[in-house]
């Protein structure tokens, strides 16, 4: 016995006729007889019902078809992926990412990647837009989940890209026992007398911008102390009544637990998104579908 035998059984098995299944494999139609009868003389046991008319499974040819179909079809995928691929394809992917995609865009991208290729294997890395962009241009990580920078253009230099998603407003981030907690809508001038917790412009340039630009317009200069680019650092310290910050919304949806509060900020429309970033000098296979389904959510979001 040996593989083609049980590729002509399952090919039979399939079509339940042994010309159409004989001119599938290529093979004369008495040849394929030959060789089911020698796989059923092997096996001890009947395999089909032959008749002039039509062709059946035995309950242990159903069996067997059954047991056998996953396999071969497993062996079809992964020659096929070999020969596209012309090497090795990539069964893994590794994905450096800000705590706010790594909580909603990390977990859908790998559970549709896991719908067309079953064996990936992943490793999430969770860090600032900083350190992501860094190993993603070293190549060490397929793709960099990123808060989005203010000059973009400028930032990511080629072989590298980027796609943008959705733009999320900026809001003031309070304790939900805050004064300020009861607004819906609030005027940032009013707060230059509070403590702002502030970002780290070298591990997080974006939300570090973005707060210094909000606090500026509304014609004061924060008062902050250091938090650190760490997202569950500045919730714990926000939630001890230590200080307030801006930020985006999507990041504050992430605290609820920590009982913070966002606030929709009056007359000052500032945002900021995530983007994902790749290095584009030889993208492996795993990593192009990657960004087909990226590329796809983004286009249902508009």
């Amino acid at each position: 016995m040996n593989y083609l035998t049980l590729r002509y059984f399952l090919e039979i098995a399939h079509c339940l006729n042994f010309s159409q299944a004989a001119q599938q494999l290529h093979i004369s139609q008495p040849g394929l007889s030959q060789q089911i009868t020698a796989l059923e003389k092997y096996l001890g046991i009947k395999l089909l019902y032959r008749s002039t008319r039509k062709v059946t499974l035995t309950e242990e040819g159903e069996y067997l078809y059954r047991n056998l179909l996953p396999s071969f079809e497993n062996i079809d995928k992964t020659v096929r992926e070999l020969i596209e691929a012309g090497s090795v394809p990539q069964m893994t992917i590794r994905i450096a990412t800000v705590p706010s995609a790594a909580s909603h865009l990390v977990p859908f991208l790998i559970k549709q990647l896991k719908k067309r290729h079953e064996l990936i294997e992943f490793y999430v890395k969770e860090t600032t837009s900083v350190h992501a962009i860094e190993l993603v241009q070293k190549s060490e990580y397929h793709l960099a989940f990123i808060r989005t920078p203010i000059d973009i253009k400028q930032s990511l230099l080629k072989p590298l890209q980027w796609l943008e998603f959705s733009k999320q407003p900026l809001q003031l981030a309070v304790f939900e026992q805050h004064p300020a907690a009861l607004q819906d809508e609030a005027d940032l001038r009013d707060f230059k007398n509070e403590t702002f917790l502030h970002y780290d412009p070298k591990h997080s340039p974006a939300l570090y911008y973005l707060l210094e630009h909000a606090c500026l317009t509304a014609g004061f200069i924060p008062k902050t102390i250091g938090a650190g680019p760490e997202i569950l650092t500045t919730a714990n310290l926000i939630s001890n009544g230590i200080g307030i910050t801006l930020m985006p919304r999507d990041m504050i949806e992430l605290l609820q637990s920590y009982r913070i509060k966002g606030i929709a900020l009056k007359n000052l429309p500032l945002f900021s998104s995530i983007s994902v970033v790749w290095n584009n000098m030889n993208t492996p296979v795993l990593t192009m579908d990657a960004l087909d389904i990226l590329k796809q959510f983004q286009q249902s979001t508009e």
